[in-house]
């Protein structure tokens, strides 16, 4: 008996070894300007399985959620996209925070670019709201498109502005 469980899990493992664990199609954020779409939102076509996964797996979320999100992605319930952020002036440690369907991220702004995935519904703003001004002046935040920066208004802790898809 324990030789047919030992010849058992022996041919188990062979066949994991011959085909492998299952590969997850996952992509990379948007990181060049061809990359991006001419809008501040980056739009993930539900049509595409591997865009919409790779949009979730950036989400910093639980997994019954992440599952949720994927799943109202691909049944056009919602809608995914990417908004790249970057400080429009000296990197001094400002924050802000992106609000879109019920979640809320919260983005360090850098010189590079910073790809943010969200969840949102058609004709929805997402909203982005100043969190933490690093040096002083203002929290400087710029959104990326693939025509080039798109400097937003200088915010204080508190305010927000709407971003429409």
């Amino acid at each position: 008996m324990a030789g047919a469980f030992v010849a058992l899990a022996l041919a188990g493992l062979g066949g994991f070894t011959i085909y492998g664990p299952a590969k997850i199609d996952l992509r990379s954020p948007p990181s060049t300007s061809a990359e991006l779409g001419n809008s501040a939102v980056t739009m993930v076509s539900p049509d595409d399985p591997a865009g919409v996964r790779s949009a979730v797996a950036a989400m910093d979320v639980p997994d019954a959620q992440r599952i949720e999100i994927e799943r109202l992605a691909l049944s056009r319930n919602r809608q995914l996209g990417w908004i790249v952020f970057t400080d429009s002036m000296d990197p001094d440690g400002d924050v802000v925070a992106i609000e879109s369907g019920g979640l809320i991220q919260q983005v360090v702004l850098t010189k590079a670019w910073t790809p943010v995935a969200v969840l949102f519904s058609t004709g929805s703003p997402i909203a982005v709201t100043g969190v933490k001004d690093g040096g002083g002046g203002g929290i400087t935040v710029a959104l990326a498109t693939r025509s080039g920066t798109i400097p937003l208004k200088i915010l204080s802790p508190g305010e927000k502005i709407e971003v429409m898809p």
